[in-house]
């Protein structure tokens, strides 16, 4: 079933690990054209998961075109058994009315709502952590207990950029020193509650679980299929995963710039 309006295609279904005889998991399906993207967002999940925040569970779909309505002709063509999709596990009963819509009103309510809880502050410093540019109140979900922080397309764009040239010391500074032209939650949150959101505690606290990531991280290089695309997919994921461990240390300092100009687009990416 298709669902929403989005940048990319979106479906509700059920998934499955290949052999598996246990029931399945209703999961958001969404095609992404930019296999690097499918691995951004599969990285974000496992790495907000190692840090504890409240990201939905995230997998690699192998998906029969049959089962995708509207897909692109084109997309079928080039792939009449299978197609590559990113699966986000289900978060909320029905997101026709769960999932905030474009209302200046809706949209306050949103911030207010997720910033008393500590998902606000959390997910500032997370953004802060993986760069990413492009979190609005359209893409945090509420499941009546919790919030939870979704859609991370634009996310780490840096490694992206130098992804053949991953281990040179160059690309690794580049991925240190990037920061997202601006970071709506943290401004957010820094407006609703100025003296008690205790973010800089966060990169501390995280650091503590730095083991946890970097275990993960050494893990994904040993992820092996036998499908061509999913192991490059994977390959990225390993690499992205690198990129968030490498640049926890750096938090801190990153949102101490930020904090000191919340409401102005940066136009650096250099920590000097």
């Amino acid at each position: 079933m298709q669902t929403g309006n989005h940048q990319n295609k979106v479906w509700r279904g059920i998934t499955q690990v290949p052999g598996n005889v246990e029931a399945g998991i209703p999961t958001v399906i969404k095609w992404i054209e930019k296999k690097e993207v499918v691995a951004t967002e599969l990285a974000c999940s496992l790495a907000g998961q190692a840090l504890k925040l409240q990201i939905p569970v995230g997998s690699i779909v192998l998906a029969e075109p049959g089962d995708l309505p509207t897909l692109p002709d084109r997309v079928i063509q080039n792939n009449p058994k299978s197609v590559i999709c990113y699966g986000s596990e289900l978060q909320w009963p029905d997101d026709l009315q769960a999932r905030p819509v474009a209302s200046s009103g809706i949209e306050n309510l949103v911030w207010d709502s997720l910033c008393k809880t500590a998902q606000g502050p959390n997910g500032a410093a997370w953004d802060e952590l993986v760069t990413n540019e492009d979190r609005h109140h359209e893409n945090v979900v509420f499941d009546g207990k919790k919030w939870w922080l979704i859609d991370h397309e634009r996310s780490l764009e840096t490694v992206a950029q130098v992804m053949q040239r991953f281990t040179e010391q160059t690309s690794k500074q580049k991925i240190l020193n990037a920061q997202a032209k601006q970071n709506r939650l943290l401004r957010e949150v820094l407006n609703r509650r100025p003296t008690d959101h205790n973010m800089n505690k966060l990169p501390k606290s995280w650091e503590r679980m730095q083991q946890r990531l970097r275990w993960l991280a050494s893990s994904s290089e040993k992820w092996k299929t036998s499908i061509p695309e999913v192991d490059s997919v994977l390959m990225m994921t390993s690499h992205y995963l690198w990129s968030i461990d490498l640049r926890l240390p750096t938090l801190a300092l990153h949102l101490q710039k930020r904090m000191i100009s919340p409401n102005n687009k940066l136009q650096w990416d250099s920590l000097s």
